[in-house]
């Protein structure tokens, strides 16, 4: 974690403020669990695992949008809420730059891939704003 001090802005790498434990929950997780996930880390977002890696990520407005619609969040799975869509980062994009790329994906959450493709880490917009409007609380 960075000291409250060090100054990170929009032109600096994504890897400065990316959380490198990312939540994560298989795809034939019921939608409770993932939800319980999504507590336990206390994050706003999971990835979704499949047998070769990443193949989805749920936040929790895909769980709200569930409830809302009357979904049985025993019989849901992750499979059935999650946007398979991902919008990737790499570690060294500039925060600026994907700050804009989610802005235009209207997502809150990025996954990082490191050079050898295996996730690195993930960023919200939370971690976006904290770099151009400093630490919260």
């Amino acid at each position: 974690m960075r000291a409250e001090t060090e100054l990170i802005g929009p032109g600096d790498q994504v890897r400065r403020v990316m959380h490198v434990v990312v939540a994560t929950v298989a795809e034939e997780c019921s939608a409770r669990e993932v939800a319980e996930e999504l507590v336990a880390d206390e994050v706003g977002a999971v990835l979704v695992t499949g047998s070769h890696g990443p193949v989805g990520i749920v936040s929790e407005r895909d769980v709200v949008t569930a409830l809302a619609i009357g979904g049985d969040l025993d019989r849901l799975q992750a499979a059935d809420l999650m946007t398979t869509d991902i919008l990737w980062a790499d570690p060294h994009d500039g925060i600026g730059e994907v700050a804009r790329r989610m802005q235009e994906a209207h997502v809150r959450h990025v996954p990082v891939r490191g050079d050898s493709g295996a996730v690195a880490g993930i960023v919200s917009v939370r971690d976006v704003l904290e770099c151009l409007a400093g630490p919260l609380g």
